[in-house]
C-alpha cells in the first residue's frame, strides 16, 4: 500500500532506481523489525516515513563516510607512489654519479657509505689495507663534491634501506 510513495520518496533523493529500491526495502525492513516500538498515537504512514527519513540519512552518511575513506585511502597511494618514485629518482641519480668513480673506488665508496662496512671490513673484503681504503673514501669525497646533491642522495638512500 505505502511501497509506491516510499519509493518515489528515495527516488526523488536520489535520483536512482537501484538505490530507491534498496532504500525501500531497507526501510520496511526496519519498519518490520521495530514493529513492537511502533506508536498508536501516530499513524502508520507518518511513522514509515520517519523511519524512511532515518534510512536515508544513514545511507547520504555512509556515501560520505565511503567518499572520505576512498580518498583518504587514495591520497596514501599518491603519497607513496610519489616518495618511490623520488627514492627511484635518487637511485637513478646516485647511479650516473658513482659512474664518475674508477671502479675500485667506487666499491669501496659503496661499501662504506651505502652499506655501512667500516674500513677494516672493507679492507679485509678486498683484500687491500685498511689505509688503502681511507684514501680511495678520501679521494672519492673529493671527486664527488662537485655535485651539490651526491652527500644529500648517500644520506636518503642509507637510512631508507
Amino acid at each position: 500500500m505505502w511501497h509506491r510513495k516510499v519509493y518515489a520518496y528515495f527516488f526523488k533523493k536520489t535520483a536512482s532506481e537501484d538505490q530507491a529500491e534498496e532504500l525501500t526495502q531497507l526501510a520496511f525492513i526496519k519498519l518490520w523489525r521495530f514493529k513492537h516500538t511502533l506508536s498508536e498515537d501516530f499513524t502508520l504512514d507518518v511513522q514509515l516515513f520517519k523511519i524512511a527519513k532515518t534510512t536515508l540519512l544513514d545511507y547520504f552518511k555512509k556515501l560520505a563516510n565511503d567518499s572520505r575513506n576512498l580518498k583518504g585511502y587514495h591520497e596514501g597511494l599518491s603519497e607513496i607512489a610519489a616518495e618511490e618514485s623520488k627514492l627511484f629518482d635518487a637511485k637513478q641519480e646516485l647511479e650516473v654519479v658513482l659512474n664518475c668513480l674508477p671502479p675500485t673506488r667506487k666499491q669501496v665508496f659503496v661499501l662504506n657509505r651505502l652499506h655501512g662496512y667500516s674500513y677494516k671490513e672493507i679492507a679485509e673484503k678486498l683484500s687491500i689495507s685498511p689505509r688503502t681504503v681511507e684514501k680511495h673514501i678520501s679521494l672519492a669525497m673529493k671527486q664527488l663534491n662537485g655535485y651539490a646533491y651526491t652527500p644529500f642522495l648517500v644520506i636518503l638512500l642509507s637510512f631508507l634501506k
